[in-house]
C-alpha cells in the first residue's frame, strides 16, 4: 500500500508535468498564424510568431526570396514577416509591373491592413532599401530601423562588382553569387537564396547579366536619405559579407542617431550564421529604443491651446461612427493620420452639400521632423438637417480602400425669415448670415418684352439654391398688371458679395435701361472667443465689443522662425505677449487680441525664418468689423 501510495504521489506530478508540456506546445502552436492581405487584386502572405512587446516588421531579402529564412529569429516581439509580390506564396496573378515604389506601398498596405500601431522595422538586403524608403515617409508608429548588409547605393555595388571581376581571386563569381554569398566562401551560403528565390522577379529587378546590375535597380540610389530618418537606426554587417564592411559603413556615417555592428564570422546572413549574437544585439537595441521612447512619452507635456477656445473643434479616427451635433455657421477639421510619402492617402467619399462646405482644399501636413502627419479637411455646416461624412484612406494600387472613417453630422433645424431686398434697395449693403435667405424682388412691365437678368455675383460667397421665378399679380379683370421676377439666394461662405442685374432685352446686344446692384456681407455668428487661422487669410470678420479674438498661425519647428504683427491697429489691445504652442503635434505663433474700439480694422501679421534678419517670407492679412451691439438687424448699412 505505502508503495502504492509513493507511485501515486510520483505520479501526480508527472502527470502536471505531461499536462503542462501539453499546454506550453499548444499555446507554442497559437503563437504563430499566417495569413493574405488583398492588394492590387494578389494575395501577399505573410505569417506572426506572437510573442510580448511591439511588432518587429521584418522586411526579406530579393527582391523573390522567401522570407522563411527569417524565421524565428527573434522572441522579443511579435515578429511579422511577409513575401514581396514575386517572391514564395505571393505570386503575381495581376500581370502588375511591380516598381520599386510598389514594394515600399505594399509594405505599408500590410502594415495599415494589420492595423499595427507601432513597430520596429528591420529590412535585410534589399530588403534594407524597402525599409529605408517606407521610414523616409515618416509611417505613424515607426520605433526603430535594422538595416542587416543593407543595399542602398546600387551605383556603389556596380563598382564593387567591377572591382572583384577584376580580382584573380574572384574573377570567376557571378554577380548572384556575390550578392547572397560569403564573399570569401560563395557557395556555402548562397545555397539560402538558391533553394527559394524567383529568378523572374530577381532578374526584373537586378538583371540577368552575371557581371553587373541591368535590371530596374540600376542607377538606384537610396543611401543619401538616411540624414532624413529622425527614428533610431542600426546598421548591421557581415565581416565576410559583400562588397564589404567599408561599404556598409557609408550607410551608418550618413544615419543621424546611429549605430553600427559588425558580425565578425558572418558573411551576408548573420541571422542564421550568428543567430544567438544578431538576436542579442537586436533585441538590446529594440529594449534601449523603447526605453527611451517611454521616458520621451512621460516628459512630454502637450499644450493645448485649445482649451481656451471652446468653439474649436477637431476630429479624427477616435471619432469614427460618431453622431456630431453641430449647428449652422459652426467650421470643424477632420485631421486622419497619414501617409503620402508611401503612396497612401484619404479621400473626402460624400456629404451632403446642402448641409456641409469644403470651406479649403484638403490638405497634407507632417507637424514634426519626426513622426507621422495628417490629411487635413476643413469643413463648414451651411444647413439644417443630417449629413453622413464618409473618408476612405488607400492608394492608386488599392482596387478597394484598406480603411474608412465615418461620421454623422446632425444640424438643428434653422429656420430664418428670408431678407427681401426690392428694387428701391440699389445700392445698399446687407448684413446676413450663413445659410440665411435671401430674396432679390424686381418688377418687369407688363406691357413690354423687357426683363430683369444677373449680370454678376459672387458664387465663392452666395449661391442660388433654386431657380428665380416670375410672380404675375391680376387685377379683378384677371388681367396681369404687376409682374415680380424673385431671385433666391444664401450665403454660403463668410464674405462680401456683389449682387448686379440688368434690365432690358434679352435679344438685343444694346446697353441696358436700368441697373440694380447690391452687397451682401456674410458674417460670422457673435461668440465670446473667435479663432482665426491660417485658412481665414483676406476674410473679413463681424465680432462684438467684449470679443477675444485668438489668432494662432502655424509655423516650423525652427526655434528662430514664426509669426509677428507687422503693424497693431489702434482699434486693438494685445492681451497678452504673443507666443509659441503646441496642438496635436503642429506648432503655432499665437496671439490673443481685444478691440478696443468700434469700426473696422486691418490686422496684418509677416512670418519670419530667422530672428536675426526679420525678412519677412510670408504674410496673413483680416479685415474685422467691430460692432457696438450683437443685433444683427438687416438694416442696410448706408
Amino acid at each position: 500500500m505505502e508503495k502504492n501510495g509513493d507511485n501515486k504521489l510520483i505520479g501526480v506530478p508527472r502527470l502536471r508535468t505531461v499536462f503542462a508540456v501539453v499546454l506550453l506546445f499548444a499555446s507554442t502552436v497559437c503563437l504563430s498564424y499566417e495569413g493574405q492581405i488583398l492588394f492590387n487584386g494578389n494575395e501577399i502572405y505573410y505569417e506572426v510568431e506572437e510573442a510580448d512587446g511591439e511588432f518587429i516588421v521584418i522586411v526579406g531579402d530579393g527582391p523573390g526570396l522567401d522570407s522563411s529564412y527569417m524565421k524565428g529569429i527573434f522572441d522579443h516581439g511579435k515578429s511579422l514577416r511577409y513575401n514581396q509580390l514575386g517572391s514564395g506564396m505571393s505570386q503575381n496573378l495581376s500581370s502588375l509591373d511591380i516598381t520599386f515604389q510598389y514594394y515600399i506601398s505594399e509594405l505599408a498596405a500590410l502594415i495599415y491592413s494589420l492595423d499595427i500601431e507601432s513597430f520596429h522595422l528591420i529590412g535585410h538586403g534589399f530588403g534594407g532599401a524597402v525599409a529605408v524608403g517606407l521610414a523616409l515617409t515618416n509611417p505613424p508608429g515607426l520605433l526603430s530601423l535594422v538595416i542587416v548588409n543593407p543595399r542602398l547605393n546600387y551605383p556603389a555595388i556596380d563598382s564593387a562588382l567591377f572591382e572583384a571581376r577584376t580580382q584573380e581571386s574572384t574573377k570567376e563569381l557571378d554577380k548572384f553569387e556575390l550578392l547572397f554569398g560569403n564573399s570569401s566562401e560563395s557557395e556555402s551560403e548562397s545555397s539560402i537564396a538558391k533553394n527559394s528565390i524567383n529568378m523572374e522577379t530577381y532578374n526584373l529587378f537586378w538583371g540577368n547579366d552575371s557581371s553587373f546590375i541591368n535590371g530596374k535597380l540600376r542607377g538606384f540610389d537610396l543611401s543619401c536619405g538616411l540624414a532624413d530618418i529622425d527614428v533610431p537606426v542600426l546598421v548591421c554587417t557581415g565581416l565576410k559579407s559583400f562588397p564589404g564592411v567599408i561599404h556598409t559603413m557609408t550607410y551608418q556615417v550618413g544615419a543621424l542617431e546611429s549605430e553600427f555592428v559588425t558580425f565578425i564570422d558572418s558573411g551576408h546572413f548573420p541571422m542564421t550564421e550568428e543567430t544567438t549574437a544578431f538576436k542579442l544585439i537586436v533585441e538590446d537595441f529594440h529594449r534601449r529604443v523603447e526605453q527611451t521612447v517611454e521616458s520621451n512619452r512621460e516628459d512630454e507635456a502637450c499644450f493645448d491651446i485649445l482649451s481656451e477656445t471652446p468653439d474649436e473643434r477637431i476630429f479624427g479616427l477616435q471619432d469614427s461612427q460618431r453622431t456630431l451635433d453641430m449647428q449652422v455657421g459652426e467650421d470643424f477639421t477632420v485631421m486622419l493620420p497619414s501617409n503620402p510619402g508611401a503612396g497612401y492617402f484619404w479621400s473626402v467619399e460624400s456629404f451632403d452639400e446642402d448641409v456641409l462646405r469644403l470651406i479649403s482644399d484638403p490638405f497634407y501636413e507632417e507637424p514634426k521632423e519626426a513622426g507621422s502627419g495628417y490629411d487635413i479637411f476643413g469643413f463648414r455646416v451651411v444647413g439644417s438637417g443630417s449629413s453622413p461624412l464618409i473618408f476612405s484612406f488607400g492608394s492608386s494600387w488599392d482596387v478597394v480602400p484598406i480603411k474608412s472613417c465615418s461620421m454623422l453630422v446632425q444640424v438643428e433645424e434653422h429656420f430664418v425669415e428670408p431678407l427681401i431686398i426690392h428694387a428701391s434697395d440699389s445700392g445698399k449693403t446687407f448684413i446676413v448670415g450663413l445659410n440665411e435667405p435671401i430674396e432679390v424682388v424686381l418688377e418687369s412691365t407688363v406691357s413690354s418684352s423687357l426683363s430683369w437678368r444677373i449680370v454678376l455675383t459672387s458664387p465663392e460667397i452666395v449661391r442660388q439654391p433654386k431657380e428665380s421665378e416670375s410672380r404675375v399679380f391680376e387685377d379683378s379683370s384677371g388681367l396681369a398688371k404687376k409682374i415680380e421676377q424673385v431671385y433666391y439666394f444664401e450665403g454660403m461662405n463668410y464674405g462680401e458679395a456683389t449682387l448686379e442685374f440688368a434690365y432690358g432685352s434679352p435679344w438685343d446686344d444694346v446697353p441696358p435701361e436700368k441697373i440694380f446692384e447690391a452687397t451682401l456681407i456674410v458674417t460670422e455668428p457673435f461668440k465670446e472667443v473667435s479663432i482665426v487661422q491660417d485658412s481665414d487669410n483676406g476674410r473679413a470678420i463681424e465680432i462684438g465689443p467684449h470679443h477675444t479674438l485668438i489668432i494662432k498661425l502655424k509655423k516650423a519647428l525652427a526655434i528662430d522662425s514664426g509669426w509677428k504683427i507687422s503693424s497693431l491697429d489702434p482699434k486693438f489691445q494685445l492681451i497678452e505677449d504673443p507666443y509659441e504652442a503646441e496642438y496635436l503635434e503642429v506648432s503655432y505663433s499665437v496671439f490673443h487680441l481685444r478691440p478696443t474700439e468700434f469700426g473696422e480694422s486691418f490686422l496684418e501679421f509677416y512670418y519670419s525664418e530667422d530672428a536675426a534678419y526679420d525678412q519677412p517670407v510670408g504674410t496673413f492679412k483680416i479685415k474685422i468689423q467691430t460692432n457696438e451691439t450683437v443685433d444683427r438687424s438687416r438694416v442696410p448699412l448706408q
